[in-house]
């Protein structure tokens, strides 16, 4: 499902700086992580006294999921190559066929997530 789009209103498109030192940034970044927020958010809240910000960082069982249907995302598609590849017809009108290292790869992908998943359970 495609994300929804912001009316103009909403969109930041706008950039402020401020100069801090680097014992400054690194506090701001480590104060951001200790609430959860992106340093971003953080700053926003803090200046503009804000409702809460509409993001937090997610937490590691959130990033897991995250990084699963990035991988997910890149074997389905090999997957889909693969079908592709399998159902197309060359010149002669004969079916293509496809070579068995691609499907090799394809499995590759789905043991290396597997392999990915398993390691951040443990």
């Amino acid at each position: 499902m495609a994300r929804p789009q912001k009316d103009d209103a909403d969109k930041r498109e706008f950039t402020i700086r401020v100069r801090v030192t680097a014992s400054e940034k690194l506090r701001i970044w480590q104060m951001a992580a200790e609430n959860g927020y992106t340093p971003s958010d953080f700053m926003r809240l803090r200046t503009m006294a804000a409702t809460q910000p509409l993001r937090h960082k997610p937490t590691p069982d959130r990033e897991l999921l995250l990084n699963v249907m990035a991988e997910l995302g890149k074997v389905g598609s090999n997957v889909n190559q693969i079908a592709r590849a399998l159902n197309s017809r060359d010149e002669t009108g004969q079916l293509a066929g496809i070579d068995t290292d691609e499907i090799n790869q394809a499995m590759q992908g789905l043991d290396a997530l597997t392999a990915q998943v398993l390691k951040l359970l443990s």
